[in-house]
């Protein structure tokens, strides 16, 4: 027997339990399961429970759920040892003074103004920072949400010059579509679309085919099969690396032709996954 939680995909068994827990009724019923399908929207409790009573959980959050955020992205970065720019990870603004009480020491950690402060939560470029001065730096660290992990923590990133452009590398199971997303106004390093940020689905196919290949290797050693990588190239490099920068396991449609469209190419690729076992 299947089972599906997504309102989109019907399964053998189906269950919308949207904002609440599993009945005891739905998790004796989940035990005669051998696969699941999840929602992007699923919490971590939910998702935890369908691990313990189903033996395959498609997608694949165990390491979303176990490092969260943009603190959690750049400590699998690390792990995996993927190319990505340099970057101090702090818990809380606390530790960031125990550790450096002379903040002027941290531009020559992170190769000098600008550099990148980020919150560990909050998308559509949400409490991301060019930070272009000492000054600036602690005027933006008191805008910070307040608190230790989570949903507290930021990191302190390397600028790198990406010529208002990133690359979104989205992974459906086996498959991988790619498009870029640029920002006309040079004024505004953020690309997220909320930001003005536009599609560009053909761009440079020579960096999107090495971008494709670096991150096909990462979900092959890390697992993820759902999710919207975000990756960067600085324009200063003859021949550069794809660096990547986020990982977003609940992502715009717009660049994969809509909702609609997204959602018949979830439901292949479950189909694709079911397959496997």
């Amino acid at each position: 027997m299947i089972a599906s939680l997504h309102p989109c995909i019907v399964k053998d068994l189906n269950i919308l339990c949207a904002g609440r827990s599993l009945t005891i009724r739905e998790k004796n019923r989940l035990k005669k399961a051998r696969a699941v399908i999840v929602p992007q929207g699923v919490t971590a409790g939910v998702y935890r429970e369908f691990r313990r009573l189903v033996p395959h959980v498609f997608p694949n959050y165990d390491l979303r759920f176990a490092l969260e955020g943009k603190v959690g992205d750049n400590l699998l970065f690390e792990y995996f040892q993927v190319p990505h720019p340099k970057t101090l990870i702090f818990k809380d603004l606390e530790s960031l003074r125990e550790t450096y009480p002379d903040l002027e020491i941290l531009p020559a950690i992170l190769s000098g103004f600008p550099m990148i402060l980020k919150a560990n939560r909050g998308g559509e470029g949400a409490f991301v920072f060019l930070i272009r001065s000492q000054g600036e730096l602690v005027e933006k660290l008191d805008l910070l949400p307040k608190g230790p992990l989570p949903p507290g923590g930021f990191i302190l990133q390397e600028w790198i010059d990406h010529g208002g452009k990133d690359l979104r590398v989205v992974v459906l199971f086996d498959t991988l579509l790619s498009y870029w997303r640029i920002q006309p106004n040079p004024d505004n390093f953020r690309t997220n679309q909320s930001q003005g940020g536009l599609i560009d689905l053909k761009g440079d196919l020579i960096l999107k085919g090495r971008a494709e290949e670096a991150v096909r290797d990462f979900c092959k050693r890390s697992g993820i099969n759902l999710a919207g990588i975000d990756i960067i190239f600085d324009r200063k490099d003859k021949s550069p690396l794809p660096l990547f920068l986020e990982i977003n396991y609940y992502f715009g449609r717009r660049g994969l032709g809509g909702s609609l469209r997204f959602y018949e190419m979830l439901e292949q690729a479950a189909e694709r996954w079911l397959a496997t076992l």
